[in-house]
């Protein structure tokens, strides 16, 4: 087995001491730019890789930043995590990436992690569930931005969707597409008092209050928040008997699976059924599909929220930002009724 190269190797090649060849993979070390491009070509042609870990412990810091979600196969999230990742890398930090599915156990374990390996601050999704990881957080002064939602013990920065105003969005469209009897298909049960499905609830169920339609509790069905669950909630909302024409899902998978079992039933989306969700991801465009679904801006969340918590690091000040962005609605076919009538 082929021998790695190490420091030493380096320093001899090019006529510097070890100390001289470490400093060269330190930005704003006090070696000359000339030393340090010489011993990085040098560093290139022997394939030789720091060890990065080696050199936060010695020099006392990272260059890691934590970005924690609650589901990385949600495309929702690996959008944001793609992006994140971008622009870390971009800013000369490296990102680690968890998720912990809305397991609190879980998620003060990552946290701990993120502590130990010497992270300096972390892009959170709070499982809502402990405040213990955000009490660690606190007690080690680890740089904190949330995104995605805010529970109602969080009190510092954020980037998040301004979801009453989807909610908002979403009622206003079903009512002028000719919806009477609508529906709102929340998470199953374990997380239907999620903070953001309850904020999108109450900007839907706020607009309908003021409109000629029938919503009141037993218009909410806790389905889920994938595909499956938006099968099983259609299928329960179906055993009510009660009216319908038109839902909105708490994300863009659900409404997916609400549409498979709607047209198995007889339902003709679009038609006489109008369905949508929230998140706009790649799938919901394809023609074959065409949801109607509310945008969230994705890559501006984590640039705000990436760009806030490394300048927070570097200035060694805490962050401050505190933005809620608009949502966009995108129409597509799933939710043309009155096209139809």
């Amino acid at each position: 087995m082929e021998k790695r190269p190490t420091i030493r190797d380096i320093a001899r090649e090019a006529g510097v001491s070890d100390t001289t060849v470490s400093l060269a993979f330190v930005q704003n070390s006090r070696i000359s730019n000339y030393t340090r491009q010489r011993v990085l070509e040098i560093a290139k042609s022997l394939k030789y890789f720091p060890n990065r870990l080696a050199r936060d412990l010695r020099y006392g810091q990272s260059k890691t930043i934590g970005f924690v979600v609650t589901d990385i196969t949600d495309p929702f999230y690996s959008r944001m995590i793609r992006s994140a990742e971008r622009i870390s890398l971009r800013l000369g930090y490296n990102m680690l990436f968890a998720e912990h599915n809305w397991e609190p156990e879980r998620e003060i374990k990552i946290i701990s992690n993120l502590i130990e390996n010497r992270a300096l601050g972390v892009i959170m999704c709070f499982s809502e569930k402990t405040e213990e990881s955000l009490n660690l957080i606190e007690q080690t002064n680890l740089y904190v931005v949330a995104v995605d939602t805010v529970p109602h013990f969080y009190k510092g920065p954020y980037v998040i969707n301004d979801l009453v105003e989807a909610g908002r969005i979403a009622a206003k469209h079903l009512v002028e597409v000719g919806c009477r009897h609508p529906v709102f298909f929340n998470s199953h049960d374990s997380m239907a008092t999620f903070s953001s499905f309850q904020i999108m609830l109450k900007g839907f169920r706020r607009f309908l209050q003021s409109q000629p339609v029938a919503f009141d509790d037993s218009s909410v069905i806790n389905a889920g928040f994938d595909i499956d669950g938006g099968v099983k909630g259609f299928k329960h909302l179906l055993g009510t008997r009660k009216p319908f024409d038109g839902i909105f899902c708490v994300n863009d998978l659900c409404a997916l699976g609400a549409m498979e079992a709607a047209e198995k039933n007889g339902y003709r989306i679009g038609e006489n059924l109008a369905i949508m969700g929230i998140d706009n991801i790649e799938l919901s465009g394809i023609s074959r599909i065409s949801l109607t679904s509310i945008s969230q801006p994705y890559d501006e969340i984590i640039q705000l929220a990436t760009d806030a918590l490394i300048e927070s690091i570097e200035q060694g000040k805490p962050c401050k930002i505190k933005k809620s962005l608009k949502p966009i609605l995108v129409t597509r076919n799933s939710t043309k009724l009155s096209n139809s009538k």
